[in-house]
């Protein structure tokens, strides 16, 4: 078994891949190389991906980018471990895709492994959103009704939601409550430097579904709705607006939300949300030589500068 792949003594660090350090990046590249060879599988490197060649688990193009993020910020395990564990559970997943397509055209069999996943609208870039079921949300952020299945996330095209007769809002409902129930988010505060800011997360790739359900979150809406961020699939930040306060958990907000956004894994929007009971609005901002530039709506506006008149 042999790689494609040709590396310099310390290969530079591509930009998909810029949370590395040199020597990190090197050491994934081994740890992947490894899986591989002990697979006798051959590929290619492309960039932020791999291309398999012939092999028994069906791999064809592999994503990167999540499982190098796990390797970087996955504090407990080895990069051994945390490759191994990826593609393996890759390995499973096909194996239960093969008998679940069987069943895949009637509804009662599936409905239970329905869900709707939030994503990077640029995620879908290479297939196209056409080929999905699902809807825009706000800012970057796309919707997508998927199969949460017990090894992997699998997609699911307007051809086989046809099949069911199912409409698209009692689909999306369905994939919503499914991950309410399957997948449970647990929310915390911490301090950043006397600004309270609510953290969320979960251990499935469903967390940032919490803004599916705020209504049960009472704690995290205030008077004046919230600022949310929603990084990657593990994690949502939120801030409850009550006061003017709001100004330097701004400040607070923007590096946290850009800086999550960047380590991932499963990284979804950089974006600043502001919440209220009329929905989500996207707050622009810019972050240019370590400095903000905010770039509020005109209803944001109005709203700080009836705080700060009070």
């Amino acid at each position: 078994m042999f790689s494609f792949l040709k590396r310099k003594k310390q290969p530079e660090v591509p930009n998909w891949a810029s949370f590395f350090k040199p020597d990190e990046y090197t050491s994934f590249l081994k740890e992947i190389e490894k899986y591989f060879y002990d697979k006798n599988i051959t590929y290619i490197m492309g960039d932020g991906e791999i291309v398999a060649g012939p092999n028994d688990f069906e791999f064809d193009r592999l994503g990167l980018v999540n499982v190098a993020q796990m390797c970087k910020f996955d504090e407990d395990r080895t990069y051994s471990q945390v490759v191994n564990d990826h593609f393996e559970t890759m390995i499973r997943a096909n194996k239960f895709d093969k008998e679940f397509r069987k069943v895949i055209g009637n509804y009662e069999e599936v409905k239970q492994y329905l869900a709707v996943r939030l994503y990077d609208e640029v995620y879908f870039s290479a297939v196209g959103k056409e080929n999905t079921i699902g809807k825009h949300f706000v800012a970057n952020i796309y919707m997508a009704l998927v199969f949460d299945l017990p090894d992997g996330i699998s997609s699911i095209t307007p051809e086989q939601g046809q099949e069911w007769d199912q409409g698209f809002e009692e689909l999306i409902a369905t994939g919503i409550s499914n991950v309410k129930a399957n997948c449970p988010i647990s929310t915390f505060q911490e301090d950043f430097d006397g600004t309270i800011i609510w953290l969320a997360e979960g251990d499935h790739f469903f967390t940032g579904n919490i803004v599916f359900h705020l209504e049960n979150y009472p704690q995290l809406i205030g008077a004046h709705g919230s600022l949310i961020g929603i990084p990657h699939r593990h994690g949502a930040i939120i801030y409850p607006i009550n006061d003017i306060d709001v100004v330097n958990a701004i400040n607070k907000l923007i590096p946290l939300i850009n800086g999550m956004n960047q380590e991932g894994p499963g990284s979804i929007s950089n974006s600043l949300l502001w919440y209220t009971n009329q929905g989500f609005e996207d707050l622009p901002y810019k972050i240019e030589d370590n400095t903000i530039q905010f770039y509020p709506t005109d209803k944001f506006t109005a709203m700080l500068s009836f705080l700060a008149g009070e």
